[in-house]
């Protein structure tokens, strides 16, 4: 059996050029400038049309906030007014505007090599990836990086969404793509088990049973015997290794709970149950008895390596992509740009053309239609946006389209609370069991809708107590079916911030930090982050069926295609079909 130290990333490597390739895709005007070694000029055209994209620096996915700004009081505590984060006109993709096809359909304007449409960590990868060849990134919302977008308040910097990344193994392409990003010279590694707080103490050795009913160490001393063996032995890789894979096929078509329950052979205490139940809302927005035991497994085990963590979480990483992108354009006439990047635009068609081209439209942030040829389009953004965007697609790939039908997606909201004083404690995540009697259904947790782990947001700035703010990112799962929707009604927000206010109020008294610390509490709202990792996706082919390019012209690189809302599948499925599209070019 392949271990995980053999097979993640194998074999892989990363771009090491930093220069880019000038000129069009069949030379046409981008508006390059003259390069800086007296070379020729190339395409320039001071008549360019404008992108309609916004401002470079408005697209920035990791933003400095005001030391202070509005704020509203809810249960006694200082709330921004708004949700961030997703801003949606729906949670699916919205309705084609009209002016785009109300004349038939527009000739392209602009002819390229590759187009990446969507603007979170798997566009942002992929762009990157292939930046010798002139991409253009178009990202609907006004701030690339997806849910792996963060902020700095008071000299923090904090997550809005995914925090983390699992230590990567030596010689792989993540640990060579990480330190060519720099995350290896920013990183703090956390290796310890999460503390979990119980009845408002925080135990930090839960899964040793140091605090607890003697009766349980057996439990879980057989658990932590199969979480070793898993990580050591028997991990399966997602994505598919290839070759023998048949073993992670089959277990993918078991739920995690039924896998846990025959590996420890004996019944699991109801506390314990709870802890890995808080583990799986945290991490899948999911029950232990809906995602696959492939999927579980894969997060569970991992652990054991030990996580990275950047300062801003992940949006460390996107933020590092993205500079490189966005400085593709000091070689643009400034009448062009923004070229690269480009914010606040909607992709709202894509269509195969002849010759070997597909044609991209776009809805730009000024309210005009544009449409690009391409060699080359990469679908980054969520599947169910794909089945809107790919014109027919049920026509042109049935296959497809029925694999994408079978994702159902969840929602999370992260609040983050600003404090004008340090945490004492260091820490890095604490799980949160309350009084032990975690939510395990659908309908519990909608009633109970309760926050799940705790993470400090000045992890990274290890011994920080002295410095004079902190921030504490609190992760809430709405792992049930209309949970999405609830996130909708204008409503809505107040109901999450009072629940929100009374449970902010137990995390301080637990932390020993005064309400009176707090200055804010910002609530993100992500409608579409979390596909779940249902049993039999991956084991009945639908993921590969999802995942596949359609005629050597369209390639998906997201988290849904492995159904797995993981930061390293959106990297690895970066590097197998950039470097594909890059022997095309």
């Amino acid at each position: 059996m392949r271990s995980r130290r053999d097979v993640v990333g194998s074999g892989l490597g990363v771009f090491a050029a930093l220069a880019f390739r000038r000129g069009g895709a069949f030379g046409q005007s981008v508006g390059l400038k003259k390069n800086a070694a007296g070379g020729g000029l190339r395409g320039v055209d001071p008549g360019c049309l404008a992108t309609g994209g916004l401002p470079i620096g408005q697209t920035s996915p990791h933003v400095v906030l005001p030391s202070s700004s509005p704020v509203t009081m809810v249960g006694g505590l200082p709330f921004m007014p708004w949700y961030t984060g997703d801003d949606f006109p729906g949670l699916h993709h919205p309705a084609v505007p009209p002016d785009c096809f109300e004349e038939g359909i527009p000739e392209p304007t602009e002819d390229v090599d590759v187009v990446v449409v969507g603007g979170g960590i798997s566009g942002l990868a992929s762009a990157y990836l292939l930046r010798e060849h002139n991409p253009v990134l178009i990202e609907m919302a006004d701030r690339c990086g997806g849910a792996a977008r963060g902020e700095t308040w008071n000299g923090v910097p904090y997550s809005l969404g995914n925090a983390y990344v699992i230590t990567p193994d030596a010689g792989t392409f993540l640990e060579e793509i990480y330190s060519e990003l720099g995350l290896d010279q920013a990183v703090r590694v956390d290796m310890d088990d999460p503390p979990v707080e119980l009845n408002g103490t925080i135990l930090e050795g839960f899964f040793d049973g140091d605090g607890l009913d003697p009766e349980l160490l057996p439990a879980l001393e057989k658990y932590r015997e199969v979480v070793t063996y898993m990580a050591n032995e028997l991990y399966p890789d997602i994505p598919l290794p290839g070759g023998d894979d048949q073993w992670i096929r089959d277990l993918d078509q078991l739920s995690l709970k039924q896998d846990i329950e025959q590996r420890m052979e004996m019944e699991v205490p109801d506390l314990l149950a709870g802890a890995i139940q808080a583990y799986c809302y945290s991490s899948f927005a999911a029950g232990w008895d809906e995602i696959s035991a492939a999927s579980g497994w894969n997060f569970l085990a991992a652990e054991e390596f030990g996580r990275w963590v950047t300062p801003g979480g992940n949006s460390f990483m996107a933020q590092r992509m993205w500079e490189s992108l966005a400085a593709l354009d000091d070689s643009v006439d400034p009448a062009c740009r923004p070229y690269h990047v480009r914010g606040g635009c909607r992709v709202v068609d894509v269509r195969p053309l002849p010759f070997g081209r597909e044609q991209v439209t776009y809805h730009d942030s000024y309210g005009n239609c544009h449409t690009i040829r391409a060699k080359h389009v990469v679908m980054a953004c969520p599947k169910f946006l794909c089945k809107h965007i790919l014109h027919h697609l049920s026509d042109r790939d049935f296959d497809k389209y029925e694999a994408i039908s079978r994702l159902q997606y969840r929602a999370y909201v992260v609040a983050n609370v600003l404090l004008d004083r340090p945490v004492k404690r260091d820490f890095y995540d604490i799980f949160l069991l309350g009084d032990g009697r975690f939510p395990m259904t659908q309908a519990e947790a909608q009633q109970r809708g309760i926050v799940c782990d705790v993470v400090a947001g000045n992890y990274t700035r290890a011994g920080a107590s002295g410095s004079g703010s902190d921030v504490l990112t609190l992760y809430w799962p709405l792992p049930f079916d209309f949970g999405r929707w609830t996130l909708l009604i204008g409503t809505g927000w107040r109901g999450y911030a009072e629940s929100l206010s009374s449970q902010v109020r137990q995390m301080l008294k637990m932390l020993d930090v005064p309400t009176s610390a707090v200055q804010q509490v910002r609530m993100t709202r992500w409608g579409h982050a979390m596909p779940i990792a249902a049993p039999g996706l991956i084991g009945d082919g639908h993921c590969e069926q999802m995942r596949r390019p359609m005629d050597e012209r369209v390639w998906f690189v997201q988290q849904d295609n492995w159904a797995l809302p993981a930061v390293e599948n959106c990297l690895l499925d970066a590097k197998t079909y950039t470097d594909q599209v890059a022997a095309l070019l």
